[in-house]
């Protein structure tokens, strides 16, 4: 299906409701893609709507899902005028990128990241965890923590970076009907437990222990569908969820991953999630509305 069908088809299905792009790029020339972003920015505007994020991907050689070197995300009050933006897009050769991923997504209500923003300041204050430095020995090499689909190239990328930089984490979560417990010992009474009620129990446990370590949730979204690109291509794959998560340091992940209080709620986590991907990042801050 080309991009003007699927377009039509999202407009046909319009319930009214706010609307979140998010663009996965592959960029060729920064010159010319970081034109566009600026001139892209007043296309938005225009139509109401707000460039949230813009930042780097880390990218994993022969990994599909890991291919796209850069992310932007936008929210909408409306379909139409995202797709008024859309139709404004030049060619990749003019936007300096050699392929695109655009997914349509709706995003949590603003009073919900508010309360997240709320929560994280109060755990932050009363109890804080200084971050000191885990080696990089310390942490398993097929590392289910920071994605079900990581392994020792993904985590090989991720040390190539400085560990002390500020970066984001964006996560792809696919939610099962039903949990599935069936390789724990405790699994006993949660059998029948939902996928999205076992994810639940991770996410408060995980939530505020990234708190702890500075960390914030920026940006929770329900992915709908693919407007522009490989519907075939990993991202592009029905998901339950995109959350955009910031973090002061790469080090302060490493240092959640070997703390036991987020290793006792793991388990929820792999009996909830059908599959994920954790891409990190680095965001352009005079792009993005989040700081970190």
């Amino acid at each position: 299906m080309q991009g003007e069908e699927r377009w039509e088809n999202f407009l046909a299905r319009d319930d009214g409701n706010r609307v979140a792009l998010a663009r996965f790029v592959d960029v060729t020339n920064l010159e010319l893609f970081s034109a566009w972003v600026d001139a892209s920015k007043h296309w938005i505007e225009d139509v109401g709507g707000e460039r949230i994020y813009v930042g780097n991907l880390d990218v994993v050689q022969g990994r599909s899902a890991l291919s796209f070197s850069h992310l932007l995300l936008e929210e909408y009050s409306s379909r139409r005028g995202a797709v008024e933006v859309l139709a404004r897009a030049t060619s990749n050769i003019e936007m300096g990128i050699r392929d695109v991923l655009i997914l349509a997504l709706t995003p949590d209500s603003r009073s919900s990241h508010r309360i997240s923003s709320i929560a994280g300041r109060l755990v932050r204050t009363f109890s804080p965890v200084q971050v000191v430095e885990v080696p990089e020995e310390k942490l398993p090499q097929d590392s289910r923590s920071m994605g079900i689909s990581s392994d020792a190239a993904q985590l090989s990328v991720f040390y190539d970076h400085d560990q002390w930089q500020p970066f984001t984490m964006v996560n792809l979560n696919g939610i099962r009907e039903t949990a599935s417990y069936e390789r724990t010992a405790s699994a006993s009474g949660e059998r029948s437990q939902t996928g999205k009620k076992a994810y639940e129990r991770y996410a408060r446990n995980t939530a505020i222990e990234v708190y702890r370590r500075g960390g914030n949730f920026y940006w929770v979204a329900t992915p709908m569908t693919v407007l522009l690109g490989d519907s075939d291509h990993p991202l592009g794959q029905h998901w339950s969820q995109l959350v955009l998560v910031g973090w002061p340091s790469r080090m302060a992940l490493r240092h959640l991953i070997r703390s036991r209080n987020f290793s006792r709620g793991v388990v929820h986590r792999e009996a909830s999630l059908s599959r994920a991907i954790a891409i990190p990042g680095t965001p352009w801050p005079e792009f993005s509305r989040y700081s970190i």
